[in-house]
């Protein structure tokens, strides 16, 4: 009885964003399956764990932009999964050489993800597909970039407006407008929701 109080007022308030708002959720889903992010949680919060994941990531992403090669977020997921023991492998040994005594897990998931802000874009909330990395005991605070389009590369050739179209760009490029707070509501309620069932 007490989840169900929780859970109707929770999908009451999911339904009537849904019907107020539907293109704009629809335009932010159609962006979160266009993109594949990489999300790095550090061992701790320490200095030292923290310096660590930012030096891994910096080899992460170089050592890996070769493989990601397809043409949409959907193919690069399929060849994230794939990989998943080669990009753990190369963290592992990474690591290993630098002598930091923990290791790194590998998973490619679909998570939840707030609302992100970059300079040049906002990314709105909702699930994303993900080469989650975690080092060590993953507690630490978290690192986020994109892998494709390829924007976590200093040097890369492509941009967002290469994938999405012209109303997903406009969403994105607007700065952090209330559009963006309806969104997360939206997104954490129905995420809310997703964990209940699955309890």
């Amino acid at each position: 009885m007490k989840i169900l109080k929780i859970f109707i007022p929770s999908f009451l308030i999911f339904t009537l964003l849904f019907s107020l708002f539907k293109p704009l959720i629809d335009t932010s889903e159609k962006i979160s399956e266009n993109v594949l992010r990489l999300h790095i949680l550090a061992n701790s919060d320490s200095t030292y764990d923290q310096n660590v994941k930012l030096q891994l990531k910096n080899y992460i992403v170089e050592a890996t932009s070769n493989i990601f090669n397809g043409e949409t977020a959907a193919e690069n997921t399929v060849i994230a999964t794939k990989n998943t023991d080669y990009i753990q492998n190369l963290c592992n040994n990474y690591l290993d050489k630098n002598g930091i005594n923990y290791d790194a897990t590998v998973k490619v998931v679909n998570e939840f993800f707030e609302t992100r802000v970059y300079d040049d874009f906002t990314l709105p909330a909702g699930n994303y597909d993900a080469i989650r990395i975690e080092l060590g005991q993953g507690s630490g605070h978290n690192w986020w970039c994109i892998v494709f389009p390829s924007v976590c590369l200093s040097a890369c050739t492509t941009s967002m407006d290469d994938y999405l179209s012209d109303e997903e760009m406009d969403l994105i490029t607007g700065g952090y407008t209330p559009k963006f707070k309806v969104i997360e509501i939206y997104e954490k309620l129905k995420n809310e929701i997703k964990q209940k069932e699955k309890a």
